[in-house]
């Protein structure tokens, strides 16, 4: 049998190779992938690695801010409620004392009024005791009143009858 024929049984025809720079392209590439495929790979654990540090620390530090700002709100908030609750016993205490001095100008209004009603009383009473005591007029005669109307022109006119 022929080997070169196409007939041939497949265990006997010729192996067929890539040329020799083919070859040696793919072994330099197979090697260059590897060696990215390896750097790519260590990159990728390592900046994983980094990533879940940073994560961590950077939660630790959130936290820990939150802490310091709750505690610095909270103290502000403690002396604003401190000062809410003087304001409310001050409102409280100066409530009373509107409510003492509305009581006190009720009474002084009751007392002015039972003055007045008392001085309303004594003023009738005065009235009618005068009117009581009063002397009457005593009748006077129309030649003394005459006489007396002319002295006093005579006065006024400095003498001349």
């Amino acid at each position: 049998m022929h080997s070169d024929s196409d007939s041939a049984p497949l265990e006997d025809l010729p192996r067929v190779r890539p040329p020799r720079q083919w070859r040696r392209l793919f072994e330099t590439l197979c090697v260059i992938g590897s060696l990215f495929l390896g750097g790519f790979g260590s990159g990728y654990f390592w900046s994983t690695r980094n990533a879940d540090a940073q994560l961590l620390r950077q939660r630790s530090d959130h936290l820990a801010e939150i802490e310091r700002l709750q505690r610095a709100y909270g103290q502000r908030i403690d002396r604003a409620a401190g000062a809410v609750a003087d304001a409310a016993v001050a409102t409280t205490n100066a409530a009373m004392a509107t409510t003492n001095a509305a009581e006190a100008v009720g009474e002084a209004a009751d007392q002015v009024g039972t003055a007045a009603k008392t001085a309303t009383s004594a003023a009738i009473t005065a009235k009618a005791a005068a009117k009581a005591t009063a002397a009457a007029p005593v009748p006077s005669s129309a030649g003394a009143v005459n006489s007396t109307i002319k002295r006093a022109n005579e006065r006024l006119q400095g003498g001349r009858p």
